[in-house]
């Protein structure tokens, strides 16, 4: 009875460890990062390892994940930064740009970096 015990208190332990590694892969990277800043299309922040103390800068470049979707900023293709101007952040996870639409007007857009974005171990990752 005590090994099933035994077991069954190991295998809960090491499933509780597998969803905490887990959680650093699922976006929400601004909840682990600071001093996030966006210059042109590369997004720069400071991320927390996984050890929750050693703090790592790192960078990403947004463009090969963004596209320009007629004026709004879409997670379904790449090279926004070529139609899109006044590129920054608007708080700590939104990306803001003014993007061309195809009849030339100029909108101002949004979208959440935390959707995709993750830290993992320190360095941002696209997922």
């Amino acid at each position: 009875m005590l090994k099933i015990c035994v077991t069954f208190l190991c295998a809960i332990f090491l499933s509780f460890n597998m969803a905490i590694a887990n959680a650093w892969a699922t976006g929400q990277f601004s909840q682990t990062c600071q001093n996030i800043s966006v210059e042109g299309s590369t997004l720069t922040a400071d991320c927390q390892n996984a050890d929750g103390y050693t703090v790592s800068t790192t960078t990403i470049d947004l463009n090969p994940y963004i596209s320009n979707l007629d004026g709004t900023l879409s997670w379904d293709g790449d090279k926004f930064a070529l139609t899109c101007d006044n590129i920054g952040l608007a708080g700590r996870n939104r990306l803001r740009a003014e993007c061309e639409r195809a009849d030339g007007e100029t909108l101002g857009t949004y979208i959440n970096l935390d959707e995709h974005l993750a830290n993992i171990d320190g360095q941002l990752k696209f997922e």
